[in-house]
């Protein structure tokens, strides 16, 4: 009896944490940063601010105002600071992911520490990779740069217009790195919505294809891996030609750049952090991650943790009965 009686207290247990890990597994996997720097509410405190957003449904959470005017690209380091790049006041910051609030690197009166020109619209997207460094790119120049985190200066990659395309953000994970083109030109015509792959060394980029049929009309994008390396898109379509719309959260296959819709979130979203950087040799023992539409290997799922979670709980649960028996 004692034996029956520790089985079905171990089996009970074993579920409990194994239903907690699927549960943290999901959440992790879905879930990611942006923010609204072209935002549509009424409320100024609403725009420009942090949210939390669900990738697999849009639901977003607000976590609260940046205090910066037009902070258009965010991404995570290696210990999960936040950093983020204000295209207004070209400015460097720090960003509470408990608050929201942003502080310039290099203390708080560091403010304009790009050494950019104020006058001169940047249009910035950025990423780490594996050694810690910070990349940004700027669509409007076409060009890649490399931050200090020490005191905010931008440092150009090549020349000014060496990427060759319009590119608004860029996704580091291990040795690979893949940029997003800008959808629309300032007078509504179609720019560069495709795919792209980023030397880093060279600040040049080559095509990898369109993002296909399935994207709607945007403007400008966010662009992040996830911890299992699918690539994740948030796309602003506020100010398209038809009008102002929901921003679009988009799943990109890596091998030809086509992308499906997932879902739909806020208004003016054009940032995207999902997780810290990968490992330098991410990916190179199993091989780049699979297309967006592969079946995924279904003992690894959150769904069936669940199942096997379940079933150790009717297994603890019968042996609990036959010893009341």
């Amino acid at each position: 009896m004692d034996f029956m009686r520790r089985s079905a207290t171990l089996a009970i247990v074993v579920a409990l944490l194994i239903a907690l890990a699927a549960v943290n597994a999901a959440y992790a996997q879905s879930t990611g940063y942006g923010v609204n720097s072209r935002g549509d509410s009424t409320d100024s405190l609403r725009v420009n601010a942090l949210w939390r957003i669900d990738l697999l449904t849009g639901a977003a959470e607000y976590i609260g105002w940046t205090g910066y005017l037009d902070l258009e690209a965010i991404a995570l380091n290696v210990d999960g600071t936040m950093y983020g790049a204000d295209d207004e006041s070209k400015t460097l910051v720090r960003v509470s992911r408990v608050t929201g609030i942003a502080v310039p690197v290099g203390g708080i009166s560091n403010r304009h520490n790009m050494g950019q020109p104020l006058t001169e619209g940047m249009d910035f997207g950025m990423d780490f990779d594996c050694h810690g460094r910070a990349w940004v790119v700027s669509d409007v120049q076409q060009s890649l740069f490399q931050a200090s985190m020490e005191t905010g200066r931008l440092t150009r990659v090549g020349q000014r217009g060496s990427l060759g395309a319009p590119i608004t953000d860029i996704a580091i994970r291990g040795q690979r790195v893949y940029g997003i083109g800008v959808g629309l030109t300032a007078s509504g015509t179609s720019a560069a919505p495709n795919l792209y792959r980023v030397d880093l060394e060279q600040g040049t980029a080559e095509l990898v294809g369109p993002l296909g049929a399935a994207v709607s009309p945007y403007n400008n994008a966010g662009l992040a891996f996830d911890e299992d390396g699918v690539l994740w898109a948030i796309t602003d379509r506020r100010a398209t030609p038809q009008g102002d719309f929901p921003s679009e959260i988009l799943r990109i296959d890596t091998q030809t750049g086509q992308a499906e819709k997932v879902a739909e979130t806020i208004i003016g979203v054009e940032s995207l952090a999902i997780t810290t950087p990968a490992a330098c040799d991410a990916d190179e023992d199993r091989g780049v991650p699979a297309p967006v539409d592969a079946t995924p290997v279904p003992v690894l799922s959150p769904l069936w943790l669940v199942l096997l979670a379940l079933g150790l709980l009717a297994f603890g649960l019968v042996q609990a009965n036959l010893r009341r028996g």
